[in-house]
């Protein structure tokens, strides 16, 4: 069934539907609007709270579109949901309607069309249609190399951007998935938000295309261009035959008796010509010598040309001056620069001019009518040209337009790729890396809007793409079906090369000024007294509905922990940072004046003969590598968790497991072989428990503080692991899983050594109980 309700809002019918535009509801559409006598010219059907669209719908929408045509009306679409868009582009029919994504946005529009005050110009014998739209603010954006010189003509010269930045554009650079690929293409390219050309300067010269849907995850690169930023302020048409030349004085000669003081002037034009003449560059040596080969065609053919044109008395005034160097390459006479590169299209599709030249351009940009791109000759003369004219208020650097990034650590070129990618929307990111990540990397981001309004708090993660596919599954599996209060979200997700980017949301954060701690730092400043409630409320309120519904099932504890998928070269960074070989079957601990255990030939032999020992046991969703860093608060102390890359059921203590290492290793004073004595005294008495129920003793003869916090903090752990397997009370599979996080220390490079000594000597101490008790 579909509701329609109709409204005039002065020129406008506003058709507000609500249900399923299919058969049924075409027919009720139909006889609605055929009843309709008035003679406003502006249709927008609202889609809001449409929910399905049929073919029957379709047919009913062309009828309309033309009905309206005849009388010289328009249909405006507004409110489709990704799938009703995925409809009409299935059928070839997306670009036939206009399309806004909300009602205000279409209303927006045609406020501003019926605003427009139109006029007419004839110099000599050439006519003009003019139409004067509100001023708008626009750039002309400067892209350059801020170190450019010619020595250094390689791929680290280009710029990394993307469609949706780069918006309409011109200038040398390529197409590719990074800088060496886009430097294989280099050559002269045209480019707006959907689409870009480029003439590779390879000898071949065959042009290549790109037309993308997602504008924001299409990369480019550029070496040097010109582009404009804004909504255009005057469009003109004429009919005449007329050469690019005279268009451009007649422009400013029409411009000047509205505003004297315009001396730049950006275009975008698409018109026919039956005479095109252009050059290129051949080769990557033309680029630096700036040699340019002339083509001409003398058949029938359609234009894209963005450009811009510009008084020489600009030279007076403080300009950019690589800009100016620039520009001056292209003279146009006496008076005027004059710099464009266009597409040849093999037909000009004639369509109705809209105020934004997407629509219009959208009709012409189909892969199979692209043949070419260059920097078009001024004499070409052009008929029925299509103009869309910029007055930029300013010639300014492409880093006053780009996202700016900022890092406290090196940031790879994929990376930043997926920064810009993800964070598109924004002007400026200021990263802060969080430490303890092993397969990937996490940031802090604080971001801007690109007016600089401080933005809500947001996480990156960047990894590999193998890790960011499963945290997304593991998020959709396991998260977003459990974890309601407070919750992460995922807002977004990229790839790039060889790596994934995924940006964190937090649903119940109080707004752009909210300031995320990680429970890292709760855990440094606050007594164990004040860190339990946090932790109770983590693991018996946020995280219930994982740990609070076991399932009893089989476990393979030595199979499922093993340490060897993340750290593959476990036994070689034990001999190199600790001189000790995985054979050896004991070791002499002085510190304890014992002979214990090697934790590593016990991860070397026992677990291979263990491969196939299961116990049955608690299972449930864990978070698989639930640290400090990967749990965050506000200052109401919602909490957040993060990383879901290993995200799965699995022995259900896992999660308290892993945080002892860090609560005993990371967290206390480690500095002296005292230190080290005074804990591995401490570490015995942990290690004497028989039973996850039972309490461990507290030895420790040190003064710090940190300690008897650990013990306590541990104690509580324990304590949830006792609760969460209900009636057995086997310590085993928790020790099992202590040790996957004991033995990697060995290999951090983060650590020191006397930190590495401690995780064997404790690794030692946990596989001694374990042999005990089994």
């Amino acid at each position: 069934m579909l509701n329609i309700e109709i409204k005039n809002e002065k020129k406008i019918k506003i058709f507000n539907l609500k249900g399923r535009f299919d058969g049924y509801g075409a027919s009720l559409f139909d006889e609605k609007t055929e009843t309709i006598k008035d003679d406003l010219k502006f249709w927008i059907l609202n889609f809001t709270n449409v929910v399905f669209l049929s073919s029957a719908g379709i047919r009913s929408l062309i009828k309309t579109e033309k009905c309206l045509r005849k009388i010289s009306a328009s249909l405006y679409l507004a409110g489709l949901n990704s799938d009703l868009k995925k409809v009409l582009k299935l059928t070839g029919l997306l670009h036939m309607f206009k399309i806004y994504d909300t009602l205000q946005e279409a209303l927006d529009l045609i406020n501003r069309t019926t605003s427009i005050n139109e006029t007419f110009a004839q110099i000599e014998e050439r006519k003009y249609i003019i139409k004067w739209l509100e001023p708008q603010d626009s750039f002309l954006d400067f892209w350059e190399i801020s170190d450019s010189s010619v020595c250094e003509f390689n791929a680290d010269k280009l710029i990394p951007t993307n469609l949706k930045e780069l918006e309409f554009a011109f200038g040398i650079g390529g197409i590719g998935h990074s800088r060496i690929q886009g430097f294989e293409t280099l050559g002269e390219f045209i480019s707006t938000p959907f689409f870009a050309g480029v003439m590779p300067a390879d000898e071949h010269n065959l042009s290549d295309f790109i037309i993308s849907e997602n504008p924001s995850e299409t990369p480019f690169f550029v070496f040097s261009g010109i582009g404009l930023s804004g909504k255009p302020e005057i469009i003109i048409e004429s009919d005449s035959e007329i050469e690019l030349n005279k268009i451009i004085f007649d422009y400013f000669q029409i411009i000047k008796k509205e505003n004297a003081d315009s001396l730049i002037m950006g275009f975008i034009i698409l018109a026919e010509s039956e005479n095109v003449t252009g050059s290129f560059f051949k080769t990557k040596e033309d680029i630096l010598t700036e040699k340019y080969h002339i083509e001409d065609s003398n058949e029938k053919k359609g234009i894209l040309l963005i450009g811009t044109a510009i008084e020489k008395s600009i030279l007076k005034l403080a300009v950019n001056k690589n800009f100016l160097h620039q520009i001056q390459k292209f003279p146009l006479d006496e008076n005027f620069y004059f710099h464009g590169h266009c597409v040849i299209l093999n037909k000009l599709i004639q369509t109705e001019i809209s105020l934004e030249p997407l629509t219009t351009i959208r009709q012409n940009i189909k892969l199979e009518n692209l043949e070419k791109v260059f920097h078009l000759n001024p004499d070409t003369k052009l008929k029925n040209a299509k103009t869309w004219i910029s007055i930029p208020k300013n010639i300014r650097s492409s880093d006053e337009k780009r996202l700016k990034i900022q890092s406290d650590s090196e940031l790879k070129n994929d990376w930043e790729i997926i920064i810009r990618k993800i964070y598109s929307e924004a002007g400026e990111v200021i990263l802060s890396e969080l430490q303890g990540g092993f397969t990937s990397k996490t940031f802090q981001v604080t971001s801007f809007d690109k007016d600089g309004r401080r933005l809500l708090p947001t996480v990156l993660k960047i990894g590999s793409i193998k890790d960011t596919e499963n945290e997304v599954n593991a998020y959709h599996n396991y998260v977003i079906k459990f974890i309601l209060n407070n919750s992460t979200t995922i807002m977004g997700t990229t790839f790039h090369g060889d790596f994934g980017g995924l940006r964190y949301n937090f649903v119940g954060i109080n707004g752009p000024d909210s300031k995320l701690t990680w429970l890292t730092d709760y855990y440094k400043k606050l007594p164990a007294e004040k860190l339990i409630p946090i932790f109770d409320r983590i693991f018996t309120d946020v995280l219930k509905p994982w740990y609070g519904q076991p399932k009893w099932e089989l476990i393979y504890p030595f199979k499922e922990h093993s340490p060897f998928e993340m750290f593959p070269s476990i036994f070689e960074s034990l001999e190199t940072n600790l001189g000790i070989s995985a054979d050896e079957k004991t070791i002499f601990c002085e510190e304890l004046n014992t002979e214990l255990p090697n934790p590593y030939h016990f991860l070397k032999y026992e677990y291979p003969k263990q491969k196939e020992f299961s116990k049955l046991w608690y299972k449930s969703i864990t978070h698989g590598d639930l640290n400090m860093q990967n749990i965050l608060l506000d200052e109401v102390e919602n909490i957040y968790i993060i990383d879901f890359s290993e995200t799965k059921v699995r022995n259900i203590i896992s999660d308290f497991a892993r945080l002892e290492p860090i609560f005993k290793i990371e967290m206390t004073k480690l500095e002296t072989e005292t230190d080290l004595k005074n804990l591995l005294e401490f570490e015995a008495g942990l290690a004497d428990a028989n039973s996850i129920k039972d309490i461990p003793k507290f030895i420790y003869r040190g003064n710090d503080p940190m300690v008897k916090k650990a013990y306590k903090m541990i104690c509580k752990v324990r304590e949830y692991a006792n609760i969460v397997t209900l009636f057995d009370d086997d310590i085993v599979p928790y020790l099992i899983a202590i040790l996957e996080w004991t033995y990697p220390i060995v290999c951090y490079g983060s650590v020191g050594q006397i930190e590495k000594k401690y995780a064997l000597y404790s690794a030692a101490l946990i596989c001694k109980k374990i042999m005990e008790v089994t």
